[in-house]
């Protein structure tokens, strides 16, 4: 996924509640901070992501991540800019910076572990569990945006339609995936995200009742199954 900047505009900061119009560039984030201001982004990031999977973006206000903090609203304001600026440092130092699928990918490129292979469907989507399963904070927190940035009027709607078809289209594209004689690989890839979305839901919801990786392994079985898939999974 990588550390790119989630493209979305952000708004001038305005009263809690307030109807927003006009728009200007996202917040650049500061690349020369003092390590003490490092840290403190890193506080207010934290207590914005503990509010968000709470509350929801929307039910988000700077004050109230001020006072988890323990700082002013101001001081807030002083790190991320306004609240779209908030939530693009929740997103580019919280969730955007995983790298697990570039690295699987990066065995089958020249000079990789597995460059005479081809990536499985099966074995990249256990992967992605398996990150998953050890990060539910994270996982919880892409849920509660994804979900709210359904709505085109949320700022980081834009982020989370290109993501989704980024990861859909252009991973099941670009890729030379190893599937049966038949199979549509995009479509294959399509369909086990989209379970593996739903099945993150019913893991979050009930935790103490669902192990995610026992559960995605009887998923496989459905989406990938043998005889068809041996070989390729």
């Amino acid at each position: 996924m990588g550390a790119q900047r989630p493209a979305f505009p952000c708004t001038q900061p305005q009263r809690e509640g307030a109807a927003v119009s006009e728009k200007k560039q996202p917040v650049i984030a500061n690349k020369n901070r003092t390590a003490a201001a490092e840290e403190r982004l890193h506080e207010i990031v934290l207590a914005a992501v503990d509010i968000i999977n709470e509350r929801g973006y929307n039910g988000m206000s700077l004050q109230a991540v001020a006072n988890k903090v323990g700082i002013t609203q101001a001081g807030v304001l002083h790190y991320v800019g306004n609240k779209e600026g908030l939530l693009f440092e929740v997103i580019e130092h919280y969730y955007d910076r995983s790298s697990s699928s570039e690295d699987y990918f990066s065995l089958f490129e020249p000079g990789g572990a597995l460059e005479d292979g081809r990536p499985k469907i099966p074995e990249y989507c256990r992967l992605i569990v398996a990150e998953n399963a050890h990060q539910p904070e994270m996982v919880m927190l892409f849920q509660m945006l994804n979900t709210e940035a359904i709505s085109p009027a949320h700022p980081a709607h834009d982020y989370f339609v290109n993501r989704t078809r980024g990861v859909t289209e252009r991973d099941g594209a670009e890729h030379d995936w190893s599937v049966p004689e038949g199979v549509d690989a995009q479509l294959a890839l399509s369909v086990a995200l989209a379970a593996m979305y739903g099945l993150e839901g019913r893991w979050l919801a009930r935790p103490d009742e669902i192990d995610y990786e026992a559960e995605w392994a009887r998923f496989e079985d459905v989406l990938f199954p043998l005889p068809l898939w041996e070989g390729y999974r």
